[in-house]
């Protein structure tokens, strides 16, 4: 995402430029001034030739102005892209303290883990004793929760 909004904001900017110089350039050839000294007939002393009005580019103008902000628009979105990379979160020197934040937030609302069980606490053994298949004694070191299958 981080590149395709790059090269479309890169495209922007391109296509904005090229789009005012097209402008400047369809703005000098069709100058009433310019086009009278090509015009054949003007240039005879007989003939008087003036312009009627001047061309309207005040839409064309503005067309030029919304490239550019459209430019901006995708220039400023690369930040908000590259804050979603992992470029930017690797560059990170100091990650947040998030035991601070997990201790904080579990002690609130209504969940209270001391409350857990008909005990009115939940205590895990640190090992089960158990016998193996053959007579021998076997420990195991539980830290979490356990899932049980059937075995048959």
């Amino acid at each position: 995402d981080f590149i395709v909004t790059v090269v479309f904001s890169f495209l922007w900017l391109v296509g904005s430029s090229a789009w005012a110089k097209g402008l400047s350039d369809v703005k000098i050839a069709t100058d009433p001034e310019e086009v009278l000294l090509l015009m054949s007939a003007c240039k005879q002393q007989s003939n008087k030739c003036l312009p009627v009005r001047s061309p309207v580019m005040s839409s064309l103008n503005t067309s030029v102005v919304f490239g550019f902000l459209n430019f901006i628009l995708w220039a400023g979105n690369i930040w908000f892209v590259f804050k979603e990379t992992g470029w930017h979160s690797s560059g990170q020197r100091h990650p947040p303290d998030t035991m601070e934040k997990q201790s904080s937030s579990y002690n609130q609302g209504g969940y209270n883990q001391d409350s857990y069980g008909p005990a009115g606490g939940y205590n895990q053994p640190g090992s089960y004793g158990q016998v193996g298949e053959y007579g021998q004694s076997q420990s195991y070191g539980q830290s979490g929760p356990t899932s049980f299958a059937n075995q048959i």
